[in-house]
């Protein structure tokens, strides 16, 4: 169920990726937008952009790379490349913020030479090198992973029709294995008014396509589903 924008129940996740839309990147932000308590950002988001979030906000946004590895920044002392400063990088990482369990891969499935892309046995490899850290959530708090973070979408209504886009069939295997009750994904655009945002898998993942900006109610109810409130 959509909370309503006074509704302070529950969590409210402002989810990013893949287009920068002027409602984030703004100078009125965060106050133009309803109170948020996380930001998700599903890659191909510029670490200019990811940066100023946590400068302009209490909040460390958690991050995952897309394909066009457009997420490092240059630092202005050494001209260096490095990833954004006050954010949170979840690749191939498991971890508790803000009472939610939140696990993320970075990337794209291979479709040609170039970092941040993976072929399914890398994917599949990475879900089980994080197998001890949410077999041990599940001992500890009776659940493995609350949302799981990723660019590419799972095998799926939101994959895209070219290979660049397909699904990924271990994060299919995440969901019936692991059971996280949210997966926010990008790297598939989303195009025409009725482009359909999410969906609930047969497992009970409500999958959420992040691209550009949605807000996303997370309830304290344990068996209500994470809906987005607003799509752009």
């Amino acid at each position: 169920m959509t909370a309503d924008p006074g509704d302070r129940s529950g969590l409210r996740i402002l989810a990013i990726s893949d287009a920068v839309s002027p409602f984030v990147y703004s100078s009125n932000f965060p106050d133009n937008l309803p109170p948020i308590d996380l930001i998700l950002a599903a890659g191909d988001m510029p670490g200019y952009v990811l940066e100023f979030l946590a400068t302009k906000s209490t909040l460390r946004p958690l991050y995952v790379l897309g394909n066009h590895a457009n997420g490092y920044v240059r630092d202005p002392d050494t001209n260096e490349t490095r990833l954004p400063g006050g954010c949170i990088n979840l690749h191939r990482r498991v971890i508790e913020h803000k009472g939610l369990l939140i696990a993320g891969f970075e990337g794209s499935p291979r479709y040609r030479p170039g970092e941040h892309q993976y072929r399914e046995w890398e994917f599949e490899r990475f879900a089980w090198q994080m197998a001890p850290a949410l077999r041990f959530n599940q001992w500890r708090q009776g659940r493995a992973v609350d949302i799981l973070l990723t660019h590419a979408a799972p095998v799926g209504p939101h994959a895209g029709e070219d290979y660049p886009h397909r699904g990924v069939p271990a994060f299919n295997r995440f969901h019936a294995r692991w059971k996280p009750k949210l997966h926010v994904h990008g790297h598939v655009h989303l195009n025409g008014a009725n482009a359909p945002r999410q969906y609930v898998t047969e497992d009970g993942v409500t999958v959420i396509n992040a691209f550009e900006f949605t807000l996303i109610d997370w309830p304290l109810q344990a068996n209500t589903t994470p809906q987005p409130n607003h799509n752009p």
